[in-house]
Formats: structure tokens, C-alpha cells, sequence
């Protein structure tokens, strides 16, 4: 015996899981929504009304689970400083970033003269001139700030803001005669003491003095 196309429709829509409207309405999500977000009834809509009813229909879940989780993040924000895993003001100095830039690279151990003249335009001290001179430190940024921590001495200018250490680099010193951009470095690697300008609270490097 056919069967008619009417109940074959029904089964094939009930099949793609479109479920009634009666069923729907019993869904706790459902039942979420309209106790958040539905007022068939409005008192008014200025900010006492907005007060009254947040505090009626209570916090949402989004935000419950905010408050949940921020004395989480904030011990775990307390833990990374206390590891020394964050350092604020480190990112956050113009001039240590700048010695980075100049002075730092840990790509290497040493360098030759054709090193020299690529960093020294990568880093962009052949510009506007060439810089007649300038070392790169081939070391761990931690050994770096750890001169830092070192006794203080005067440096060139008389501040007494100074640190000194034993490090690997490369000394780039400008040939003569060469011009922007094509800048012409002789390179000398060693392993010598340097001393460095450092400033801030926790003190990092800014300035190369020797």
C-alpha cells in the first residue's frame, strides 16, 4: 500500500532533527535565554531599570566564569614575575632596546669583515653615515644583564652608572674612504672586557661606553 507524500514529509523533516516548537521551549538553554535576555514587560529602559534587572536576572554565565578565573590569572601573572619569566620594563625602555638593536646578537660566536658590513646595515648604523665604529655582543642576554649586576664604575662621562665584564664580540671599525649606503667595516673577534652604561629599576644595559 502507497504511502501518501504528507507523512513521508514528516518523517523526513523529523529525520534532519527539526524538533517542535513544544519541545524546544523546555530546553534549559531555551529557559537560559529568556531569563537573560527577554522582558515582555518593561518598566522602563534608563539605567535603574538596566540595574534592577541585572541584579534580578543575576550575572551572566560569560561573566561568572570571568570572575572565576581572574584570581587565576592574577596568580599566575604573580608567579611568571616571581620566576623572572616576565620582565615589564625591559620591553617597555626605548634605550635597552636600542642597545639590543646596536649591540646584541646571539646568532653567531664571531665575526669576519663581510659579517660586519651586513650587520652594520641591517641594524641601521649606515643611514645617514657610517658609524666608525661599533661592537656586537655575541653573549646570552641573561650574562648581559648580569653585568648589570655588577660593582658600579665611572663611566667616560663621569657617571658612576657603569659595569664591566668578560664577553665574546665582534668589533666593526670603519675602513675610510667608503659612503652611505655602501659602508666598509674591518672586522676583529675576540673574547675582552666591555664595559656598559646600565639604568632603570631592574637596571638593564643602555649604552656601550667601551
Amino acid at each position: 500500500m502507497a504511502m501518501g507524500v504528507g507523512p513521508l514529509l514528516l518523517v523526513f523533516m523529523l529525520g534532519l532533527g527539526l524538533t517542535p516548537p513544544t519541545l524546544a521551549q523546555d530546553s534549559p538553554t531555551y529557559k537560559q535565554f529568556l531569563n537573560q535576555h527577554y522582558d515582555p514587560r518593561p518598566s522602563g529602559r534608563n539605567s535603574k531599570y538596566c540595574e534592577k534587572m541585572m541584579e534580578r536576572r543575576g550575572p551572566s554565565d560569560i561573566l561568572m566564569a570571568l570572575q572565576r578565573t581572574h584570581p587565576l590569572l592574577l596568580l599566575l601573572l604573580l608567579t611568571l614575575l616571581g620566576l623572572g619569566l616576565i620582565q615589564p620594563s625591559y620591553g617597555q625602555h626605548a634605550m635597552y632596546q636600542r642597545f639590543l638593536r646596536q649591540h646584541v646578537d646571539l646568532q653567531v660566536t664571531s665575526g669576519d669583515d663581510r659579517y660586519c658590513n651586513v650587520m652594520m646595515q641591517r641594524r641601521r648604523m649606515t643611514i645617514r653615515q657610517c658609524k666608525p665604529f661599533n661592537t656586537f655582543i655575541h653573549e646570552d642576554i641573561g650574562n648581559i644583564l648580569n653585568i648589570c649586576n655588577t660593582s658600579n664604575i665611572p663611566c667616560k662621562n663621569g657617571r658612576m652608572n657603569c659595569h664591566e665584564g668578560v664577553v665574546q664580540v665582534t668589533d666593526c671599525r670603519e675602513t675610510g674612504g667608503s659612503s652611505v649606503p655602501n659602508c666598509r667595516y674591518r672586522a676583529k673577534s675576540s673574547t675582552r672586557r666591555i664595559v656598559i652604561a646600565c639604568e632603570g629599576n631592574p637596571e638593564v644595559p643602555v649604552h656601550m661606553d667601551k
